[in-house]
């Protein structure tokens, strides 16, 4: 996430996996990891990656329901989707020439659409993911490259829906900082709110290419039902989106989307207060810009 201000915040050779890092040959890395926007409605999306820092000779080899998907060397990740449902992730390090990944399902799990799971491969050869919340995965995945010496081998895979892979730079506001509590009327976004929107679209328009396609999606916490939070999403990214408007930013180049609840982290209890005060963080509204 970049900050803009204190306003604003957080914000593929399809041969059997190779056992050994010298064996890799020519560039074994492509682009640098960028932030991207929500997952399609209709599909899980999954971002693997091994954090620089997680050093060894050996590749980390991600199978899917048994299925080969990549080799991880250190600072690599890979981004596949897959449809919703029912699925096995497993990573393994020196497990030729019986490839175990094969045989071996340590962690199934329903995946649900709309969502993005951050994974760091597991070294330990137990197979087992480790699911890294979004925030904690954004932050070792600076620095990482997509892998790219690779081909899939995993028939569960899709093709990512179009513009749910493209590279984007995340703004995050919080939503109360934005908004009263429950409320998406734009009469009620705060002056510092209206502010910080303004400050934001004037750095965007004086950027050398300022006509970039924009992406605003409102979270909400848990809090009451499914439905009315994904309704009260909506309605918040799209004042967002006319505010936006109203700072010179073209129409045409914005798309407003709810997530609703359905990227929440926390298990927040006790009183309605309570809560309220815990689930803060889960909302706010994330402005995705593309990167030309």
């Amino acid at each position: 996430m970049k900050k803009l201000s204190t306003l604003i915040f957080a914000t593929t050779l399809g041969v059997s996996a190779l056992s050994t890092l010298n064996v890799y040959a020519g560039n074994n890395f492509g682009q640098a990891w960028r932030s991207m926007p929500a997952a399609a409605a209709e599909q899980a999306r999954i971002v693997y990656y091994r954090p620089a820092e997680a050093t060894g000779a050996k590749p980390a080899h991600i199978y899917i329901d048994g299925e080969f998907q990549s080799a991880l060397l250190p600072g690599g990740y890979t981004v596949f989707c897959l449809a919703p449902g029912t699925h096995s992730l497993g990573s393994f390090v020196d497990d030729a020439p019986h490839y175990q990944g094969k045989q071996s399902q340590p962690w199934r799990d329903s995946l649900a659409a709309g969502k993005t799971y951050y994974i760091r491969a597991s070294l330990d050869n137990s197979g087992r993911p480790l699911v890294i919340p979004a925030e904690t995965a954004q932050q070792e995945l600076a620095g990482t490259r997509q892998q790219t010496h690779l081909r899939s081998r995993a028939s569960a895979v899709v093709a990512c829906q179009a513009g749910t892979t493209q590279s984007y730079d995340n703004y995050a506001f919080s939503s109360d900082l934005l908004f009263r509590f429950g409320s998406a009327n734009s009469t009620d976004i705060s002056a510092d709110g209206r502010a910080a929107i303004q400050q934001f679209a004037t750095m965007l328009k004086n950027q050398p290419s300022p006509q970039h396609r924009i992406i605003v999606t409102g979270f909400t916490d848990p809090i009451g039902e499914e439905k009315n939070n994904m309704r009260l999403g909506q309605l918040r990214a799209e004042a967002i989106k006319q505010l936006l408007i109203s700072n010179g930013i073209s129409g045409a180049l914005i798309t407003s989307q709810s997530m609703g609840a359905s990227q929440v982290t926390k298990q927040c209890s006790g009183s309605r207060k309570n809560q309220i005060s815990c689930y803060s963080s889960e909302r706010r509204v994330i402005i995705s810009v593309a990167n030309k």
